[in-house]
């Protein structure tokens, strides 16, 4: 087995377990193109609500009326209705389109102009397969993404961040998302407070080799070979790795005291840690976090009642308490959702939803309060609170006659997050094979 660069990056996750890390470390030269630097004291927060959610119950267009005939069952009903059957009506938002009442939490946000909808998001070539979708929507790259980088990394190794900064891209989970997989340094990290670290930054390169070599079988007459490799490998690289480590573990040495209660749930778990590392000023850039559970094909919940109303609570709690903890910070930080696709516009047999087209996008943090000023200079003050170009949903209007149709493309409010909020003016090298028009989201 040779033992490549490019496989001690893929397998590091796996061998280095014990110290709770998994680094994919820089490699000089990026992306081939000059580095943009980047604004100061920005971080991006990404959670990817894995499994497909159903847009079209979290931001409900309760003034279209074909909403209510597709989906007879599962509908949130009309603002100001409520039984025990559906629980309370949608919160309205603009006479059109109102919250789930579950997301009660993120309705001061919308009020204050620091959170906005994004509706009727996709693209053109959705196969409506979780693995394929996930897979476009964290490279960023439609049709062929087998040898994409994620679109994060590919910012990061086009940018240039704080003087110094170890720690730009971090995922809180096991392992490193596809998001955040490429040529840059990210670290995927399973917890703060789980981290499992050595007493000094002395760790034995022999011996994460010999974790590497047994991990993956390596024997025979070439494992000296081979060891000498991963040692080699190792130190072209544990500098950058053990760096991010200490840094990690300087942020744990002292006790935590949020300036919110957070609900005691994953996300919320895993938004406390991201809050903590930003006020630490490390130079975090970007993050990723996940939330699963949103692929309701069977007993979804009417209204916002069952599985669907469970998960919009978890996540409009945590990121209301997580904007309430980082005070003025929100200024500087953007809380955007990502997921793999909507679901049908009818309802199915089953009392849910099957794999669909469009979706809805929120986006929170002060980059939305700057969009609704130059949104008011431009006349335009009524629908801020949710941006789209509603394609309605008489029959005839859905894409295939069974799902919302796209009108703004995934990449164009990615493009204005990575350009307009992040300041990476490389935006066509993040996000390659696209023309970009102007959503107006951010500012």
């Amino acid at each position: 087995m040779h033992l490549t660069r490019r496989y001690f990056l893929q397998s590091t996750g796996a061998a280095l377990t014990y110290l709770g890390i998994a680094p994919a470390l820089a490699s000089a030269g990026g992306l081939g193109i000059r580095p943009r630097t980047v604004k100061a004291g920005r971080t991006l927060v990404c959670i990817f609500l894995r499994g497909g959610a159903d847009g079209l119950n979290l931001v409900v267009p309760h003034g279209d009326s074909h909403y209510y005939s597709l989906r007879k069952s599962l509908s949130v009903a009309r603002p100001g209705a409520s039984s025990n059957e559906t629980g309370s009506g949608a919160i309205d938002l603009d006479g059109f389109f109102g919250l789930n009442p579950r997301l009660s939490a993120l309705k001061p946000l919308f009020d204050e102009q620091l959170a906005v909808a994004a509706h009727a998001v996709g693209y053109d070539r959705n196969t409506r397969s979780h693995f394929e979708e996930q897979d476009t929507w964290e490279t960023g790259v439609a049709g062929n993404t087998i040898n994409s980088d994620g679109w994060l990394n590919r910012h990061l190794a086009t940018s240039t961040g704080k003087e110094g900064a170890v720690l730009r891209a971090v995922s809180l989970g096991d392992t490193l998302p596809r998001i955040m997989q490429g040529k840059a340094s990210a670290f995927a990290v399973r917890g703060l407070d789980d981290l499992t670290l050595p007493a000094s930054r002395k760790v034995d390169p022999k011996t994460v080799a010999a974790a590497l070599e047994h991990a993956y079988g390596v024997h025979g007459s070439g494992a000296a070979s081979e060891h000498s490799a991963a040692t080699d490998l190792l130190a072209q690289t544990a500098g950058a790795t053990l760096d991010g480590l200490e840094q990690l573990r300087a942020v744990t040495q002292s006790e935590y005291k949020p300036a919110a209660e957070y609900p005691r749930t994953p996300l919320g778990d895993k938004l406390k840690q991201v809050a903590r590392l930003i006020k630490a000023d490390l130079g975090l850039e970007v993050v990723e976090v996940s939330l699963g559970g949103w692929d309701t094909h069977q007993n979804q919940g009417r209204g916002g009642t069952g599985p669907l109303g469970d998960l919009a609570q978890q996540l409009g709690d945590a990121v209301a308490a997580f904007t309430r903890d980082l005070g003025d910070r929100t200024n500087d930080v953007l809380v955007a959702t990502l997921t793999d696709f909507g679901r049908t516009a009818a309802e199915n047999g089953t009392g849910g939803t099957d794999h669909g087209w469009a979706n809805c996008m929120f986006l929170v943090g002060g980059a939305v309060q700057r969009g609704h000023t130059l949104a008011r200079g431009a006349g335009d003050s009524s629908a801020r609170k949710v941006v789209s170009s509603w394609p309605g949903l008489a029959p005839d209007q859905l894409h295939e006659r069974r799902d919302l149709l796209h009108t703004t493309d995934f990449r164009d409010v990615l493009g204005e997050v990575v350009g307009t909020f992040l300041g990476n003016e490389n935006i066509k090298a993040v996000l390659p094979r696209h023309e970009f028009r102007g959503v107006g989201l951010l500012g």
